[in-house]
């Protein structure tokens, strides 16, 4: 009786070694196999001699994420041959076609981002049709290894995309965030297998008439200068951010991070409305006209686009990053959205616009907005990506009689406006992630939903909107929003990835997602630091510095001490006495944070150096440099 259950649980456990991997998104197919592969001293990754230098970056990505060595080997270069040499125990092998011109071809459009694991006991094999499908196979093994221990299942997958777009959109223009948040969004992104994080580089505050005495244009531009931010380093004298931007070098070295993790970051200048920081640089270019119901001060934030000048000025600034090379990505994002200017101008703009991008080698992506902004003037559809945001502003079936590739980026599902107060669904602080799982796909727009075999429907995407910033801005940073990002990423992956119905409920999404990790801690941080420190004047004086944080025993603002978070400044009510040392030490908790001056708690809570009122989180990242002890 004892055999016969001990042979019964072997079974049962073999069965379970050999069912279908559960990753995120879901493989589509899957061979059963016997036994497993487990992770050991002897894992490595391997690439053959001849590959492609793009698969060998993968692969060394690959390996450092697992610890282990990356080789090359006498394999042939091509994954349809025999082995020129026979693998090591314990090897993962990648492996893609060679990046010989005559063999680029062989691989179909539709086939680009096709992969296929083969798992034995003694190695994984992952052969890509392209190096990028092949990294995509290293994303299923290093969910299953994180769900399994390091053991992955005997067996075959076969596995490859429904829609070549499958995105997410992050704000960073109205509120700034640090390069260590970009760069953790590339991760989700790759983890997932989502291939475009596209950045909103310059926006401004949307409700610009809230400002206390704000009424007219000329209020608006006397704002502090972060009320209208462009994020990029501009040789144009007072056009780049202040609080934060990123330099020309940290951009290239931002999409060089991405490109050796399958993403393409696709910037967005925000054109000709949203425009607030062009406007600053350009007063005598704003928009003169009427905005119809909306506050006379918004046309501090438009572009006059009857002005000969306009066009010249902002086509200049587009340069800038594409003669420079700066924007590497094939898609350059032109914005487009919610202007409220006459329709022909506006039109004629966008035609010329998107004729200036293609004649720089790109392809242009915009907000559709011309159903809304109807008329006679002909605007270039082919070769032309419209994201459709807003059935008001483009419907999708007429986008694509007029000839333009669209991507699914529908508000009322996909946008997220963070706000702290834990509303879901219809802009709030987080997506309805339950009715996307079980109803939303990229053909999905609700009344105006299209067939998902439409060719020009080329996928989806979400947005993460930071309109609740500058006046309104609760305070959350990158690290308060990575919970929602991770989960909404993982749930448009699936959707993207394969447009049928998951094959298991929403609740055990959320357990998979849990099983099978995420690449960057989500944890809030708590740490505590203690700095002895003299005062000898009134200068600034910063003891410790990071990518997201900076502390001050006495702050550029006001003199007491303080820090700067994501480009905020933030005071306690203490200021240090003058010759005397001081123990200071900042006791943060994930949302929160004490100050104490020789063990006595003194500053109560910090206030931000503009519009405190708002600010209500104080998550503080612990600075990486400690410039005094």
């Amino acid at each position: 009786m004892k055999t016969i259950l001990l042979a019964l649980t072997m079974l049962a456990g073999a069965t379970a070694w050999c069912a279908k991997p559960e990753v995120i998104p879901e493989l589509k197919q899957w061979t059963d196999g016997t036994g497993c592969y487990t992770r050991s001293a002897a894992t490595r990754v391997v690439i053959p001699e001849t590959a492609c230098d793009s698969l060998a970056q993968y692969a060394t990505a690959f390996a450092a994420e697992l610890g282990v060595p990356c080789a090359r080997v006498k394999l042939n270069a091509n994954w349809w041959d025999f082995f020129a040499e026979k693998p090591a125990k314990g090897d993962i092998i990648l492996r893609g076609p060679c990046c010989k011109p005559t063999l680029k071809t062989q691989t179909k459009k539709e086939d680009a981002e096709r992969y296929t694991i083969e798992v034995t006991a003694d190695n994984i094999t992952i052969m890509g049709h392209t190096p990028l499908a092949a990294y995509w196979g290293t994303r299923t093994v290093m969910q299953v290894f994180n769900a399994q221990n390091g053991s992955f299942p005997c067996g075959v997958a076969e596995d490859w995309p429904d829609y070549p777009v499958r995105g997410f959109m992050f704000d960073c223009g109205r509120k700034p965030f640090a390069l260590t948040t970009l760069r953790q969004l590339v991760d989700i992104c790759a983890y997932y297998k989502l291939n475009e994080l596209q950045l909103h580089l310059s926006d401004n505050y949307i409700w610009l008439h809230n400002y206390p005495g704000v009424k007219t244009p000329q209020d608006v531009l006397a704002l502090e200068p972060s009320a209208g931010a462009f994020r990029l380093e501009s040789k144009i004298p007072g056009l780049t951010a202040t609080d934060i931007s990123y330099t020309k070098q940290d951009y290239r070295d931002l999409e060089a991070y991405a490109n050796q993790r399958g993403v393409k970051i696709i910037p967005e200048l925000d054109v000709p409305g949203h425009a607030l920081a062009m406007v600053r640089v350009r007063p005598d270019l704003m928009y003169k006209g009427s905005v119809g119901n909306k506050h006379d001060c918004e046309r501090a934030a438009m572009l006059d686009l009857t002005n000969p000048e306009t066009f010249p000025f902002v086509s200049s600034i587009f340069d800038e990053y594409l003669d420079e090379g700066i924007f590497e990505s094939d898609i350059i994002h032109i914005g487009t959205d919610e202007y409220y200017g006459d329709n022909e101008s506006y039109r004629a703009f966008a035609d010329k616009m998107l004729k200036h991008i293609h004649a720089k080698g790109k392809t242009p992506r915009l907000w559709g907005s011309f159903s809304y902004k109807r008329g006679t003037t002909p605007v270039i559809s082919e070769g032309v990506q419209m994201n459709i945001w807003s059935l008001g502003w483009q419907d999708p079936t007429e986008a694509i009689k007029a000839g333009y590739d669209i991507v699914n980026i529908l508000d009322v599902y996909t946008y997220v406006v963070p706000n702290g107060n834990w509303n879901i669904g219809g802009y709030g602080d987080d997506l309805d992630t339950k009715f996307l799982w079980e109803t939303w796909n990229p053909a999905f727009f609700g009344k105006a939903s299209i067939d998902p075999n439409e060719p020009r429907l080329l996928g989806g995407a979400w947005a993460l909107w930071n309109d609740n910033a500058f006046l309104t801005d609760p305070g959350l940073t990158g690290r308060d929003l990575l919970p929602r990002i991770v989960r909404n990423c993982a749930v448009f992956a699936q959707k993207t990835w394969k447009r049928d119905t998951p094959a298991i409920s929403y609740g055990n999404f959320l357990r998979l997602l849990d099983a099978v990790g995420t690449p960057v801690c989500m944890k809030l941080p708590q740490w505590t630091r203690t700095y002895a420190v003299t005062r000898t004047g009134d200068e600034p004086l910063k003891i410790a510095e990071g990518d997201e944080t900076d502390l001050y025993a006495v702050s550029p603002v006001n003199g007491n001490v303080g820090f700067r978070r994501e480009g905020a400044h933030y005071t306690f009510n203490y200021a240090l006495p003058k010759d005397r040392e001081v123990a200071l030490t900042f006791r943060v908790t994930p949302r929160n944070i004490q100050l104490f001056a020789d063990g006595r708690p003194v500053g109560g809570t910090p206030q931000r150096q503009h519009y405190a009122g708002a600010c209500k989180f104080f998550t503080l990242p612990a600075p990486e440099r400690d410039l005094v002890k």
